[in-house]
């Protein structure tokens, strides 16, 4: 918690009036615990802390997607819209007040053995909040999408300070992880994290060997999906040695528009004929057709069933741990 330094009583008409005068010159009463402050929207796509604890009472400046916040205490009370926040805040060893669904899930089920969802207030989907409930939770941090929440950021706003972070891809987590946790005085916490991460990365390339070709797949009954190179499971399976075939551009018409996906239907997968598929969704559908089975990773077993929770839904750093574990495991054979 930030501190504010009381000031000392002093005898003597002397005395007193010297530091009164020395005090009008040298401080600044804040006028309120946390205050927005505007800036260019968009600007910077990492949070961006500014002060230090020696520097409490100034508190600090987050610099995100639609500006910079300007907070005058640790906040305690936080709320966070998407699956990527609770994963970072997780990581982080801290709980939100409040949280968001997606689809049929309350919240990541990857992290159910970490994440204590019991006094964790829900407060509707993530693309699209409840606002009246997170209202009532008082919260003094939102963690709001740039892009899911960009229609709601004023109202958002008037209820608590706001900051968007970008979470599309997984250099992008890294950075926004790391300084929310200099906002949060997690910063032992984060690089604890981020060390495990780099160790595991740097032992995922040692073990994927000739740069094996792979797209991450939803295939469901209306329109299937794939989700882009620049994306964070993408970018993420790219860091590690893979060749991430998909490189084309989000498609804004694809069932979940908010995220970097593009349509893909199984003649399109098969021109890409990749040496693994990790699939989610319904890819049993898919099962008897002759396009299905004629891919390179089907007949060399290679096509693989994931979670979609995890692998669709979760992005963060634990999301990566996992991932990064699973997909090493699948492409060496289990070694």
């Amino acid at each position: 918690m930030f501190k504010f330094r009381k000031p000392l009583l002093v005898m003597g008409a002397g005395l007193l009036m010297s530091l009164s005068l020395l005090a009008g010159c040298g401080s600044v009463k804040p006028s309120s615990e946390a205050a927005a402050v505007s800036a260019k929207p968009g600007e910077g796509s990492a949070v961006a802390s500014t002060g230090t604890a020696a520097s409490a009472s100034e508190g600090k400046t987050i610099k995100h997607m639609w500006g910079t916040t300007q907070l005058k205490k640790v906040p305690q009370k936080i709320v966070a819209l998407d699956f990527a926040y609770i994963d970072m805040l997780t990581a982080l060893e801290v709980n939100p007040v409040a949280s968001v669904g997606i689809g049929e899930s309350s919240f990541p089920e990857y992290l159910k053995d970490r994440f204590n969802a019991k006094n964790v207030i829900n407060v509707g989907q993530a693309k699209q909040p409840n606002l009246e409930v997170l209202k009532s939770v008082k919260p003094d941090l939102i963690i709001a999408s740039p892009n899911r929440h960009e229609m709601i950021k004023s109202q958002l706003a008037e209820i608590a300070p706001t900051i968007a972070l970008d979470d599309s891809s997984y250099q992008a987590i890294l950075s926004n992880f790391t300084n929310l946790a200099d906002v949060l005085d997690k910063k032992e916490q984060a690089d604890k994290v981020k060390k495990g991460i780099a160790e595991k990365i740097a032992s995922a390339q040692e073990k994927v060997k000739n740069k094996p070709s792979v797209l991450v797949v939803g295939a469901f009954e209306d329109d299937s999906t794939v989700w882009l190179k620049s994306s964070f499971i993408g970018s993420l399976l790219t860091e590690i040695g893979t060749n991430y075939l998909f490189e084309g551009k989000k498609d804004l018409s694809a069932a979940e528009s908010k995220t970097d996906i593009a349509k893909l239907s199984l003649e399109r997968l098969g021109e890409f004929n990749p040496d693994y598929v990790f699939m989610y969704g319904e890819p049993g559908k898919w099962l008897n057709n002759p396009l299905y089975k004629n891919l390179k990773a089907v007949k060399e077993n290679k096509a693989v069933e994931v979670s979609r929770d995890l692998w669709s839904k979760g992005r963060g750093p634990l999301a990566a741990d996992l991932i990064l574990e699973q997909a090493v495991k699948i492409m060496t054979g289990g070694k």
